[in-house]
């Protein structure tokens, strides 16, 4: 039976690069694209995918979007994006969803990890936006407290380039180097394939960035 990925939030860059990874290189695996404005999602992928229209706010359609659904791609963004995950975990148990695995976008910098010198880079998320950074925070609780299988990434500066080899730390890992700040989007894709596929990352929250050039 065909695996299906449900890609939430499918009109952003970042997943947009996801799906051209599993365009290319997953073409037995079926995308269903969860976004909000129809009109953003390129012809050939409407063509193409399933494409459900909804709201990341509203339970009702996560729990509409989930139907023959193995796998999640979450990749909402914003500042007010903290409690849609919250949403979409009890959308899945209270639709006893068999959800294989979920890939989650998080924010760099949430647990000060990114240093510039004597000087916070991405780090100043935790000073400029701090009920952001709590509800990026408790995501990690939360997924672990849900029983479901999930790798939450916290990429620093999103970026176009080349793939690369992975440079991942855990949060524990508190002085990241500002030669990591970037990682690349197709690299980024790979990491996330990896992780709902090869079960790479296994239930950690993990910082991600550029390694050396393949």
């Amino acid at each position: 039976m065909m695996k299906t990925v449900l890609v939430i939030g499918a009109t952003s860059p970042t997943a947009q690069a996801f799906i051209a990874l599993m365009a290319r290189d997953y073409p037995e695996v079926n995308l269903k694209l969860f976004v909000r404005n129809l009109k953003k999602v390129p012809a050939q992928q409407r063509q193409k995918y399933d494409v459900f229209l909804g709201n990341a706010s509203k339970y009702t359609d996560y729990v509409a979007s989930l139907k023959n659904v193995d796998y999640i791609y979450d990749s909402v963004g914003g500042l007010s994006t903290g409690p849609y995950v919250k949403l979409l975990l009890r959308a899945i148990t209270e639709a006893q969803a068999p959800i294989k695995r979920i890939v989650d976008i998080s924010a760099g910098g949430i647990y000060g990890e990114y240093l510039s010198g004597n000087l916070p880079y991405l780090s100043a998320v935790r000073v400029q936006h701090p009920q952001y950074t709590h509800d990026q925070l408790d995501k990690l609780p939360l997924f672990k407290n849900s029983g479901i299988p999930f790798t939450i990434f916290r990429p620093g500066l999103i970026q176009d380039g080349p793939e690369t080899k992975i440079i991942t730390h855990g949060p524990e890992f508190r002085t990241i180097p500002e030669s990591e700040f970037a990682i690349n989007r197709d690299t980024f894709a790979r990491a996330a394939a990896n992780a709902l596929f090869n079960d790479d990352y296994h239930n950690q929250s993990v910082s991600i960035s550029n390694g050396k050039a393949l």
